[in-house]
This record gives structure tokens, sequence and C-alpha cells, in this order.
């Protein structure tokens, strides 16, 4: 059953307290029956309106950097220049574009949930280059040696695509999407919002074969992406240590250590802030996963429709700006490149 046949507007609110209490990514939760929607994927909107042709312009002047931003409504990936807010872009071919990702080059890879498919835009433009199938595929990671990995609802596990080639290996079981570190070791978290068996964090050691489960210290509800942030790794959670944001983890052998949450508010239709699927970070090489000094990031929050990207501090807090250049945009994964 695919997820995104829910209505946008059918969440409910009292079943997501009680999948709250139960779903963790420590610790022993109750299994759960039948096929449930994990926290990022919460129901669609009513009706798409896809653009009918990709098209780009040149980026105004003054413009330092690229938001990719995966957009459900009009069946897109938006450009939008950085810092002025400028819609300079649109890619068309999609069907319900989820998280999205970039490599050290620029390119921008995109998961596509309803066509079960990776796609890889070329840098700077709006040619789709590349196509892996991928199953229900939620969001991607590509390492700084060019391996790329999309992580899949269903069936439940992640694809790795050596130096992006056409052959791919399926390593079962981490919903949550799936991020590399420096140095080539891929990130997930299994939750029980999802399909897998148990909550917890897994690792594939570079150039492993298996998923070696790690010791994480704390509880982190409704577990979203991991992506790197430079000395530590980054996972969403809706509510970490100090509440709904990303949770920045270090990890040692078979440990993983919450330091602290990064707390990312919401404004307008609700204070509460979502980032499960990707989010953006802005620095001097923000292209892929190359660890260096972030300097602002980039969210989408999902509780609003049209739904918001937000801007904030590198500490979080309230957003600093907020950008919709669409009347229905509804994003759910947001990277960021240089020009």
């Amino acid at each position: 059953m695919k997820a995104v046949r829910f209505a946008r507007h059918a969440f409910n609110v009292v079943a997501a307290l009680a999948l709250l209490a139960g779903c963790n990514a420590n610790g022993n939760a109750p299994p759960l029956s039948g096929s449930v929607v994990p926290a990022n994927v919460r129901g669609l909107p009513a009706r798409q309106r896809p653009i009918g042709h990709s098209w780009m312009r040149k980026p105004p002047k003054g413009t330092t950097g690229t938001i990719w931003a995966t957009d459900i409504d009009y069946a897109s990936v938006d450009v939008i220049a950085y810092p002025s807010a400028t819609l300079i872009g649109q890619v068309a071919g999609f069907s319900y574009p989820y998280g999205d990702c970039s490599d050290k080059n620029g390119n921008v890879y995109v998961a596509d949930f309803s066509f079960g498919e990776g796609f890889e835009i070329q840098a700077g433009t709006t040619k789709i280059i590349n196509s892996w199938s991928t199953g229900e595929t939620l969001g991607c990671s590509v390492s700084d040696g060019g391996d790329v990995a999309f992580t899949a609802y269903y069936p439940s596990g992640v694809w790795i695509f050596p130096n992006g080639g056409a052959s791919g290996t399926f390593y079962a079981e981490p919903v949550g999407i799936a991020g590399y570190d420096p140095h080539g070791n891929l990130f997930a978290v299994c939750s029980n919002s999802g399909q897998c068996s148990s909550p917890r964090l897994a690792e594939l050691p570079a150039g492993g074969n298996n998923w070696k489960f790690l010791n994480l210290n704390e509880t982190l509800y409704f577990p979203g992406a991991v992506q790197n942030m430079g000395k530590y790794l980054g996972i969403a959670a809706s509510n970490g240590r100090d509440g709904a944001g990303i949770a920045l983890v270090a990890v040692s052998g078979s440990n993983a250590t919450v330091k602290k949450t990064i707390v990312l508010n919401g404004e307008g239709c609700s204070s509460y802030m979502d980032d499960p699927s990707s989010w953006g970070s802005v620095s001097k090489q923000s292209n892929g996963v190359i660890a260096t000094k972030i300097k602002r990031l980039i969210a989408p929050n999902l509780w609003c429709f049209p739904s918001p990207i937000n801007i904030y501090k590198v500490k979080g807090g309230d957003p600093i700006g907020s950008i919709t250049v669409e009347p229905s945009q509804y994003d759910y994964g947001v990277t960021f490149t240089k020009p």
C-alpha cells in the first residue's frame, strides 16, 4: 500500500501522539502491525499542479548559492537563488519527489517515492542525466567518493550504487533516510514508525557488507534523515533532548552519544518545525558531505501549507528568514549547493 494515498489534511493528531509514545530510536518499543506511515510521509496535497516543462534563468546579481527544494505540489524541484530567495528555475519530470541531496560537484539527486526511482540533475542545470530503480524511496546521500545511496520505504532498506553506476546493492532494514560521513561510512535510523523490526541507529562501514547497530544513549522520537554536520552526525528528530530539530551525535566505536539538539522553531501556522527528509547547510563549500564550517541552516516546515523554507542561524531557534516562491508549494526536502 502506497503511503502517499493519505490526504494531507487527514493527519490525525491523536494517532500521532499515540505513535510518539511508542516510536523512538533507542530502547524497546512495541511492534506495530500493518503498513504505518513514517514520520516523513504525512500525506500529500489534495491536488497536484505539475509543471509542463523544465526552465531556468540567470540568477540575480549577488547570488552566493542555490537552494534545490523538492516540491510535491508542483511535482518539481524548485531552484531558488540564495540569499535573494528568487525562483530561478524548476525541474519537471517527477511524481512525488521527497528528499534530495547533492555531491561535491554540485550535482543534485532526487528521491521520487511514487516513481520508485532516484534521479540525478546535472549541476547548475535542469537536465536529468541519470536514474536508478530504488523502490518507494524517501531520500538520498552521496559519499565524497561518489557512491550514491537511496533509502527505500518499501521494500525497507538502502540501495547503494558504487561510483554512481547502474548496478547497485540492496541493504535491508533501516527506514530513516541514510547519510554518509566524510569517511564513507553510512548511517541510518531505524524507527518503529516505519516497517523495521526495532528502533536503533545503524552504521554500514565503508567497504562493509553488513549493518552494525550502535548503542544510542538517548531517545529520539520520530527520527528521520541522517546528514553530516561536520564534527557530528545530524539526525532529524521530532523530539530530542531539547526539542524538535537536529540532534548532533558523536560516534565512537559501537557507541553513539547525543551531544545536543539544534532546536528549529516553526513560525506562522505552527510553532513546530519538521525537517525529516533533508535540510540544507550553507557553508563555504556546501556541496556533498565535505565537513566545513556551517554558516546557516535551511529547512522546510511541513506543518504549514504552503510550506515555507525557513532559514536559521547555526544554533537554531526562531527562523531569521522564510522563503515561499510558489502559492501552494509543499516542500519535503532541500539541499544547498554553491553556484
